[in-house]
């Protein structure tokens, strides 16, 4: 008999996602938008492929051959990709992503490591980033696409 999706991680991952929220919290627990109302696509297939996009929307538009480098601070700011392979740990609360390919560089060859959890509906990925000598836990909520 088949394992339930409920019961397995990596087969409730399975799927497209689209971003309901991306919030932060300061170590004195302020909370914050960094990307104010985020928009997003998260995918993960059955073969452990995945592809993630978070965008602030409202960013200037950089015309063609007008590249400057406030345009493209400006552009790249707002703006996270990558995509690469990803797998879930045995207790079913990270996902590791092996990154192939990102907007920022630095991340390609690396992993970007998430916690996780499914709440009714929702998947929940958080992180904790060094900022100014503290760290900042960043959430972000996803809803499975139909």
């Amino acid at each position: 008999m088949a394992e339930p999706e409920r019961s397995n991680p990596m087969k409730q991952l399975v799927g497209s996602w689209t971003l309901v929220s991306y919030i932060t919290e300061n170590p004195d627990g302020s909370h914050g938008k960094p990307y104010g109302n985020a928009v997003g696509r998260l995918s993960y297939d059955e073969h452990g492929h995945m592809a993630g996009q978070v965008m602030r929307p409202g960013r200037s538009e950089v015309a063609p051959g007008e590249w400057g480098a406030q345009q493209v601070r400006s552009a790249y700011a707002g703006y996270i990709a990558y995509f690469g392979t990803y797998e879930v740990n045995a207790a079913g609360d990270t996902v590791v992503h092996h990154v192939d390919g990102a907007l920022n560089p630095g991340w390609v060859g690396g992993d970007q490591v998430r916690r996780m959890r499914f709440d009714r509906e929702f998947l929940v990925l958080s992180t904790e980033v060094a900022k100014g000598g503290a760290l900042v836990k960043h959430s972000l909520t996803w809803k499975k696409l139909a």
